[in-house]
C-alpha cells in the first residue's frame, strides 16, 4: 500500500501542481505525524501472528488512505475538479478504493478491525478539517502573499 499512497500523492502533484495540491500533501504529512503520535500514546498491539510487533492502533496505512481518499472526494464534490460529470463517480471510487485498501490490512492479518476503522476515520476526519482550514483560512492568505506561496511550495518539496 505504501506504493499506492506514494503514487496517489505523486499523481496529485503532477495533475494539479498548484497550491491546493501542495496543501493536500502537507496535510497528508501532518496526518502521518498525527498517526505516529497516536500509536505511541495508545500503544495497542497488533493481532497475534502479525509480521510486525510495533503498535497497531491506529493503522497508519488506513489513516493515510482515509486522508487521501477523503481529501480527493471532498475536492471533487466541492467542484474544484477538472473531470466534469465524472467528478461524483470518481469521488465515490476514491472513497471505495480507500476503504477497500484499508480492509486489506485486516484481511492480511496486519491489523484488527478496530485499528483499521480508527485509522480510516481519523484520516478522513483530518482530511475534512485540513481542507476546511485550507479553503476557509490558509489558502486565501497564502495566495495573497508571494512569499507565503513560495514557502508552501518549498515546504511541500522538503517534506515530500
Amino acid at each position: 500500500t505504501k506504493w499506492v499512497v506514494s503514487s496517489v500523492v505523486f499523481c496529485a502533484l503532477v495533475w494539479r501542481h498548484d497550491e491546493c495540491a501542495c496543501w493536500c500533501v502537507v496535510g497528508s504529512i501532518v496526518n502521518a505525524f498525527n498517526c505516529k503520535v497516536l500509536k505511541v500514546v495508545i500503544n495497542e498491539s497488533r493481532p497475534s501472528g502479525a509480521r510486525k510487533v510495533d503498535p497497531g492502533m491506529p493503522s497508519s496505512h488506513a489513516q493515510s488512505l482515509g486522508f487521501l481518499s477523503a481529501y480527493l472526494a471532498l475536492g471533487l464534490v466541492a467542484g474544484d475538479d477538472r473531470l466534469g460529470a465524472l467528478a461524483l463517480p470518481v469521488a465515490g471510487a476514491s472513497v471505495g478504493g480507500g476503504l477497500f485498501l484499508s480492509w486489506l490490512r485486516i484481511a492480511l492479518g496486519f491489523h484488527t478491525v478496530a485499528q483499521v476503522a480508527v485509522g480510516h476515520i481519523v484520516g478522513s476526519s483530518t482530511a475534512w478539517a485540513w481542507r476546511y482550514l485550507g479553503e476557509a483560512h490558509m489558502l486565501p492568505a497564502i495566495r495573497a502573499r508571494v512569499w507565503a506561496l513560495r514557502g508552501l511550495y518549498l515546504a511541500t518539496a522538503l517534506l515530500s
